[in-house]
């Protein structure tokens, strides 16, 4: 009887353990994660800020905002307070009618005894020249195989039909004066309006995107050149080429730019790079342009601004 007893002492005095366990238990810190890019030659764009959040917990837009967050941005001897719109969008108290290149800029979030911070410069603006694109006059047949399915001789492999697209790129380089930084990156990019087949499995193979110091691209008569490929889908081998828009859009930053650029696509990685010291995300400035014509055949034709 005492052994019994015994028994049912130890066993309230286990669930008693185990309750305080759960009853004490830490909750998982949350960090503020930061979208903040800065456009030379544009007003001063919205900032969001979100909060991290388990991944078994999931919310919406006002669950995963970060509100009541308090935001200055400081460029030069200016300092403009951000103030919240709704739902972690954070919108300039006061606007500039241009955020000018080659000024220094400070972001500072507070949030929740939080401060998380990032820094740098305003790049030079970037303008795009002369686009040309070019397409065969015939589709050529690509096969498309599942390589996930190795531990089976049945490979899946399906084939298609598609218009490689190759797409030609200038832009004007200026010359930098003596003791500048030049280590400036760019990114180069294509965004057709067309279904794309496989995407990533096809622009792995293609280049619609690329990203590099611009010293690293090869340079003609004061300009950058790089050239790029898409690929449109098409129904067979008898397809004429289909009519599409596209989007050719240049984007210059520095390092912290390069590196969430890089890393969007990775799919070794759960997040993008962070540049922001306590917190996360990313904060940048960046310059841009783009040029978004309509492309009606596979002759080569040449574009301008």
């Amino acid at each position: 009887m005492l052994r019994a007893l015994g028994g049912g002492i130890l066993l309230v005095g286990l669930v008693l353990m185990l309750g305080r366990c759960d009853l004490t238990e830490p909750t998982e810190p949350q960090s503020v994660v930061v979208e903040a890019f800065l456009k030379t030659g544009r007003p001063l764009p919205a900032i969001m800020l979100r909060r991290t959040r388990p991944l078994d917990v999931p919310g919406g837009r006002d669950e995963n905002a970060a509100q009541g967050a308090t935001v200055e941005l400081r460029m030069d001897a200016q300092t403009v307070a951000y103030e919240e719109a709704d739902s972690g969008r954070y919108v300039p108290g006061s606007n500039l009618e241009a955020f000018p290149a080659g000024v220094p800029w400070a972001l500072t979030v507070r949030w929740r005894g939080e401060v998380a911070r990032a820094e740098g410069r305003t790049p030079p603006p970037i303008s795009l020249g002369e686009v040309c694109v070019e397409a065969p006059s015939s589709p050529v047949r690509a096969i498309r195989v599942d390589s996930l399915r190795r531990d089976s001789l049945d490979i899946p492999a399906e084939r298609e039909y598609l218009y490689p697209v190759d797409v030609s790129v200038k832009w004007p380089v200026e010359a930098s004066p003596s003791g500048v930084d030049t280590t400036h990156w760019v990114r180069p990019q294509l965004r057709p309006d067309t279904l794309e087949s496989s995407s990533r499995v096809v622009n792995f193979f293609l280049e619609p995107v690329d990203v590099r110091r611009e010293d690293r691209f090869r340079a003609q008569n004061g300009a950058g050149m790089w050239r790029g490929v898409y690929a449109v889908p098409v129904a067979d081998s008898t397809s004429a080429f289909p009519s599409h828009d596209l989007t050719v859009t240049l984007a210059r930053g520095d390092t912290a730019f390069a590196a969430f650029a890089r890393s969007r696509e990775d799919p070794g990685r759960r997040e993008p790079i962070s540049n922001v010291d306590g917190g996360l995300g990313i904060a940048t400035a960046v310059a841009l342009d783009s040029l978004r014509r309509t492309v009606a055949s596979g002759e080569k034709r040449c574009y301008a601004p």
